[in-house]
């Protein structure tokens, strides 16, 4: 989120200079400098804070019998461990501590939704409430885990996950 909110103030400059610079033209040039203004702010800009308010507005919460994705106060999805029926877990130490990409899909029947429910770094600071309260339901149940290569990447993002 700070990569995004920092990524739109840099780059808010080269988009003011633009318009900066199309409010010297006239005609031709003029029109051009304002839609490549335009088009810079939305893209280099005004993308990335929207991105930084969607991240903001979603909420996980990992409770004794469900997991639960908030948005703007409402549940949007809740998926209880009841009802699992498959858990994937994509887990990359790739970029480092600031940039990992870790990633937890549950599949069964949503309470409320539809769907799968994703819980990301992008969303919770720690997976590791949600991978142990998921190691438990995997004890239980084998079967959530495809095969053993899922189960060995469950098995290193339990061991390596903030």
């Amino acid at each position: 989120m700070w990569f995004l909110l920092i990524a739109a103030l840099v780059f808010a400059v080269p988009v003011l200079r633009t318009g900066r610079s199309a409010m010297g033209e006239s005609g031709g040039p003029a029109i051009g400098g304002w839609a490549m203004a335009a088009v810079m702010a939305l893209v280099l800009v005004v993308v990335p804070l929207l991105l930084v308010r969607s991240i903001l507005a979603r909420h996980t919460y990992v409770s004794d019998e469900a997991v639960s994705v908030v948005t703007g106060g409402d549940v949007r999805q809740q998926i209880a461990f009841d009802d699992l029926a498959e858990v994937k877990v994509r887990f990359s130490g790739r970029g480092g501590s600031t940039l990992r990409n870790e990633k937890v899909f549950l599949s069964g029947s949503l309470r409320t939704g539809s769907g799968t429910v994703l819980v990301s770094r992008f969303h919770v600071d720690s997976l590791q409430p949600l991978l142990q309260r998921l190691e438990a339901e995997v004890a239980e149940r084998p079967e959530l885990l495809k095969g053993e290569v899922e189960r060995d990447v469950f098995e290193r993002a339990l061991a390596t996950a903030p």
